[in-house]
């Protein structure tokens, strides 16, 4: 298991998908996960569906394996003085409440500072603290509404569609994990803390940084394009008999190489398609040229044609094939847990991948054990 972390203790204030991630990426890499949860609800995510046998949603499954469920209620006194009490031991505070709610609660930065001035703090939320927006609520795929990344996914045709995953969330708890690591090794050099904040509005942003250079630099509003890439072609999706194979050709060898597998010569010939801006231009005719020959292959021959040419394809698949994949095992994502199995973060360090194993906790089930453990913590 990775251990890089090991010894560091985070204070998980978060609920929902992005900041659960983020701590279950620091979890991941060796770091002890105290999730402060209100009693008696707990994190919404516990009753969001499917349930495993047992009753655990296996969303809150997947993102809070291995960490320590700690029970204490911040609008009470001794809650605060429990929180209080964690935070003075901790290295890390992930909160992904409200900008503004624990301040009326009277847990200031100050408040925080005093007790733990070591303390490195990520702040998670869909807009920040600042700006036209300061505190406006926000989901995943409201940003995604509001950026105009939902504009952009689906077919022109049809009405916008939603990201099939949670993309911003996934991404900002990226962000804010790599914000605690820089802030970590910051402190190791002789900073006193450092206040880490991100935001859901940010990450959809910086995913859209290539198309906002569009609109900015060349006057070109990008459209919904179904399955293609905007600045290069082939790259979408291309019939065969009896399905479709995803495909991606970005330069002149990967054209020639398409060519050679679907032994069209005559297409890699054709002047109206000799170079990547030629057929971004003729996108439209070039899919239907394409087609005319791939439709009279199965997508395993499509596929494999293009695989010993060297031209990146798949088959679209469904997540049930995806999970029965062997190559998840293969590469040490895929592991046995007390839920089943369950993906692991997708990074290895020196061969090692991280440990999967550990069930979601039970709604408080570490509470008397953690607070126990930090000196101050009377309930």
């Amino acid at each position: 298991m990775l251990d890089i972390l090991s010894g560091v203790t985070v204070v998980d204030l978060t609920s929902n998908v992005a900041g659960p991630f983020c701590t279950l990426i620091l979890r991941d890499l060796g770091a002890t996960v105290w999730k402060v949860e209100p009693p008696d609800t707990g994190d919404v995510v516990r009753r969001w569906p499917p349930f495993t046998d047992d009753g655990v949603s296996t969303t809150f499954a997947a993102l809070n394996r291995g960490k320590q469920s700690v029970c204490v209620d911040l609008k009470t006194d001794a809650g605060r003085a429990a929180f209080l009490a964690m935070i003075g031991t901790a290295d890390v505070l992930v909160d992904s409440v409200r900008p503004g709610s624990l301040e009326k609660l009277g847990l200031t930065a100050e408040a925080l500072a005093a007790r733990n001035p070591d303390l490195v703090r990520a702040r998670i939320s869909a807009f920040g603290a600042s700006g036209t927006r300061a505190g406006a609520p926000g989901f995943d795929a409201v940003i995604q509404a509001y950026t105009g990344l939902m504009d952009l996914t689906g077919y022109p045709d049809q009405p916008p569609a939603r990201v099939g995953t949670g993309l911003v969330d996934f991404g900002t708890g990226m962000w804010a994990a790599l914000g605690v690591l820089a802030a970590l090794l910051d402190r190791q050099r002789g900073r006193q803390g450092a206040d880490v904040s991100t935001t859901l509005f940010g990450t959809a942003v910086g995913f859209l940084m290539h198309h906002l250079a569009s609109v900015e630099l060349a006057g070109v509003v990008p459209a919904r394009i179904g399955t293609a890439q905007h600045n290069t072609a082939p790259y979408e999706a291309i019939a065969a008999s009896d399905g479709l194979v995803m495909v991606g050709v970005t330069g002149p060898a990967l054209w020639q190489a398409f060519c050679t597998a679907i032994d069209d010569p005559a297409l890699a010939e054709d002047p109206r398609y000799a170079d990547n801006g030629r057929r971004v231009a003729a996108r439209g005719e070039l899919h239907e040229r394409i087609e005319t020959v791939t439709r009279a292959m199965t997508t395993e021959e499509l596929a494999g044609r293009l695989t010993r040419t060297g031209v990146p394809c798949s088959p679209i698949r469904d997540v049930a094939e995806l999970a029965a994949d062997p190559e998840l095992a293969a590469t040490g994502l895929w592991q046995e847990s007390a839920h089943g199995k369950a993906a692991v973060i997708p990074l290895m360090i020196d061969g090692t991948t991280a440990n999967g194993s550990a069930p979601a906790p039970m709604l408080g089930e570490h509470t008397e054990h953690v607070l126990a453990s930090v000196e101050g913590a009377v309930r």
